[in-house]
Formats: structure tokens, sequence, C-alpha cells
């Protein structure tokens, strides 16, 4: 099996921080911390999660 190659590493926002060819290789991108705190202060996520609550069951495909 042939895989398409391509892998991305891309921020919250979008933005490409690094990109691969098509052939094997290893990315290797460089994080603003500053920016990364930002992010998060910006997206909450984990001050939003509730603790304790699960997930509603969804119907099984078959």
């Amino acid at each position: 099996m042939r895989q398409a190659g391509h892998s991305v590493a891309v921020d919250p926002w979008g933005t490409v921080l690094g990109a691969a060819g098509a052939t094997e290789e290893t990315v290797t991108v460089d994080l603003d911390m500053a920016r990364v705190a930002g992010i998060r202060s910006e997206l909450p996520v984990p001050r939003d999660r509730v603790l304790g609550v699960e997930a509603p069951e969804r119907p099984r495909i078959r």
C-alpha cells in the first residue's frame, strides 16, 4: 500500500508551521511558547471541560 505523504504541522488557526513532501522525511518546527500560552488562553478547552460527565451514547453503525 502506498501512502500519500505531504504531512503538515498546523497551528489552531490553520497556519502551516512545517510541511513534508511526498518522500519519507522528518519535519521539525520551532514553537513560540509565548504564542502557545496566548492560544491556550483564547481556546480555554481544559477550563471549560466538565469532569465526571460521560458523553452520550451514540448508535453503532453496522
